[in-house]
């Protein structure tokens, strides 16, 4: 099988589960070879007939657990770079509406700051008067 792409994965994958011993092979690896018609069938017969003459090697393919977990970590980068990236949006907007809250609070999103956030968003603009039994800060 070709590798172009991520085309090659639901296929191989697929014929891998079956019990197939599958090859994945660099396109630049077959493309050197002279003498190769373009044609998607013509091209599998051609495969198949460089594998049985043995002028290309596979490519490396990891085991389904370590695939499993690469594709978990990706995954989770993914949502990390997403929250992150909405976190700034926030912070942006409420700096062009000319709320500073990220120079007083080191984290907008830590406990302080989501309070000053729900305070805002419910329509307060003052902190809440310290009641009798409230420690005093001297």
């Amino acid at each position: 099988m070709e590798a172009t792409g991520s085309y090659w994965r639901p296929s191989f994958y697929l014929l891998e589960a079956r019990g197939l011993d599958c090859w994945l092979v660099n396109a630049r690896d077959v493309k050197n070879v002279p003498g190769r018609p373009k044609t998607d069938k013509l091209d599998a017969v051609w495969l198949a007939k460089l594998a049985e003459r043995g002028m290309f090697r596979a490519s490396f393919v990891p085991p389904m657990a370590v695939r499993q977990l690469r594709e978990f970590t990706r995954t989770r980068t993914v949502f990390v770079q997403k929250r992150t990236r909405h976190k700034h949006r926030v912070d942006k907007a409420l700096q062009d509406a000319q709320v500073k809250l990220s120079d007083v609070v080191s984290d907008l999103f830590g406990m302080s700051g989501r309070a000053m956030l729900n305070a805002l968003v419910a329509g307060r603009t003052q902190p809440p008067a310290a009641s009798p039994t409230s420690p005093k800060v001297a």
